[in-house]
C-alpha cells in the first residue's frame, strides 16, 4: 500500500501533466477572444487562469501562481491581446522550466 508521500507525489506528478492541457485552454480562450472580441470567451480566459492560479497554489507552485493570478487580473480588467499574450507567455515559460 502506497504511504501519503507517494500518493502526493503520483498526484502532483499528474497536475503537473494536466496543467499543459490546461494552458493550452486558456490560449484557446485567449485565441477565441482574439478572433470575435466576445466578452464570455474573456470571462473563460479569467475564470480558467484563476482556477490555474488557485490549484497552483494548493499544489505548491509559486511561480505558476503568480503568473496565472497576472493573467487572470489582465483578463478580468480587460487588458489588450498584446498584454494578455504576453501573461499567457510567461506563464507557459515557467511551466516549461
Amino acid at each position: 500500500m502506497p504511504t501519503l508521500d507517494e500518493k502526493l507525489a503520483e498526484l502532483n506528478r499528474k497536475y503537473a501533466a494536466a496543467l499543459g492541457g490546461r494552458i493550452d485552454e486558456l490560449a484557446g480562450y485567449l485565441q477565441a477572444y482574439e478572433s470575435n472580441g466576445s466578452h464570455s470567451d474573456l470571462e473563460k480566459l479569467y475564470k480558467n487562469a484563476h482556477a490555474v492560479a488557485g490549484s497552483a497554489r494548493t499544489f505548491g507552485l509559486p511561480e505558476v501562481t503568480d503568473r496565472a493570478k497576472e493573467l487572470e487580473l489582465a483578463a478580468r480588467d480587460g487588458a489588450g491581446t498584446e498584454i494578455l499574450h504576453k501573461k499567457l507567455s510567461a506563464l507557459k515559460k515557467c511551466i516549461s522550466s
